[in-house]
């Protein structure tokens, strides 16, 4: 997620700012910029300005580029760079246009990158063109598909039961909760070798640039996210809304993103695959709990008062936030907290230490300690902002 130079985050670089216009003294420039690679950043003994005219920006900037690491802030007003600060302008769109207003007779100094910064724009790797059938079969224990070859992709999903395949003369079995994705130009065949009857999804699709290498010749075990994508793939299917179409497209591809990202997780912060029932029980309990926690933001609220409240044990709910949100639930309700009491002290209504209380912090220290290390700044600095850009 991008910063905005308007973020608390920026505040230890500069601030945003415009009074740079009603004062004399300054150099102007004008650059236009079309590199979207940072090569060198430069810092001025004095603080400089810089007003974007044309086109996106990426304010990229740091104490030391050498020794601390660069961040990145979407400019999209008026900014002040504070002296000492390096930075560097990169073109978010195809090019940019803004001006510098830079303090008669300050001094400048550059530093050359050892590993140059490219900037990385957002854009799909791989796009689906067209699915062009789509299967939801049932099938016998001695049900047999002697095999066949054509010039799409085709995703297979056992929901019950086990497939064997061969693929290119390899042997494969897909399990319940597994899939597996055939490539163009590649023959395969099916046979069910459960003693009991198989259910199963088949999606031919045509698509490019799919890295083949990450996604052909192997059975993936889904995880929770990937079942319940599967699940909405199917729902979409049914639909007759303008659109479902495109939810169809968009499911499929969740889904092969999940496939191709696979081998970079590390752990299992979905969980087990589950059944969809499963997870829509789970989802709606994770709704009931997230709301009573917003209800009661400005209570203590242990842990044991939720367990007590929805009558779950202390690993349950540990369970369903590491399963359905990756964090523990001590950690959500800190940074719901947190959250809150950014938008108190916005309102202006209460101070520091009111809101601290109010939140139902141990005291105002313990409460100032948890947002500094939350937001990077601390709640008299995030307030004094508020203060300075009203003023301005």
């Amino acid at each position: 997620m991008y910063n905005k130079t308007t973020s608390a985050n920026y505040l230890k670089y500069g601030k945003v700012s415009d009074s740079f216009k009603k004062k004399s003294g300054f150099a102007v420039s004008t650059y236009t910029e079309t590199v979207d690679t940072v090569y060198e950043m430069r810092a001025y003994n004095s603080n400089v300005y810089i007003e974007p005219m044309e086109g996106m920006a990426l304010l990229r900037v740091a104490e030391n580029p050498i020794l601390d690491e660069v961040e990145d802030f979407a400019l999209h007003r008026s900014v002040r760079i504070n002296a000492g600060n390096y930075f560097a302008l990169v073109p978010m769109t195809g090019s940019i246009v803004y001006r510098t207003y830079v303090p008669e007779k300050s001094k400048s100094k550059m530093i050359r990158l050892e590993h140059p910064i490219a900037y990385e724009h957002i854009i799909s790797r791989f796009n689906i063109q067209e699915i062009i059938a789509y299967y939801y079969v049932v099938k016998a224990p001695s049900y047999f598909f002697p095999g066949e070859v054509h010039n799409f992709y085709e995703l297979t999903y056992v929901d019950t039961g086990e497939v064997e395949t061969t693929v290119q003369g390899k042997l494969f079995t897909i399990h319940a909760g597994q899939c597996m994705l055939y490539g163009p130009g590649e023959f395969h065949d099916q046979k069910v070798t459960s003693d009991k009857s198989c259910s199963y999804l088949t999606v031919v699709f045509q698509a490019r640039g799919l890295d083949n290498s990450k996604l052909l010749d192997r059975v993936f075990t889904c995880t929770r996210t990937m079942i319940s994508t599967v699940d909405a793939f199917v729902k979409s299917c049914d639909d007759t809304s303008s659109y479902h179409f495109d939810e169809m497209i968009t499911d499929l591809r969740s889904l092969i993103i999940e496939m191709l990202q696979s081998e970079e997780r590390t752990d299992d912060v979905h969980g087990k695959a589950t059944t969809p029932i499963n997870q829509y029980f789970e989802n709606r309990l994770m709704e009931e709990i997230i709301a009573y926690i917003n209800q009661h933001l400005y209570e203590p609220l242990p842990i044991q008062e939720i367990t007590d409240q929805f009558s779950i044990s202390r690993s349950t709910l540990q369970n369903l936030f590491k399963n359905n949100m990756d964090i523990a639930p001590k950690q959500y309700i800190n940074e719901a907290k947190l959250n809150r009491s950014r938008v108190l002290i916005r309102k202006g209504d209460h101070t520091i230490s009111e809101i601290s209380n109010m939140l139902g912090f141990n005291s105002i220290h313990y409460f100032s300690r948890k947002f500094t290390i939350h937001y990077g700044i601390t709640p008299t600095e995030f307030s004094k902002k508020i203060y300075d850009q009203k003023d301005e």
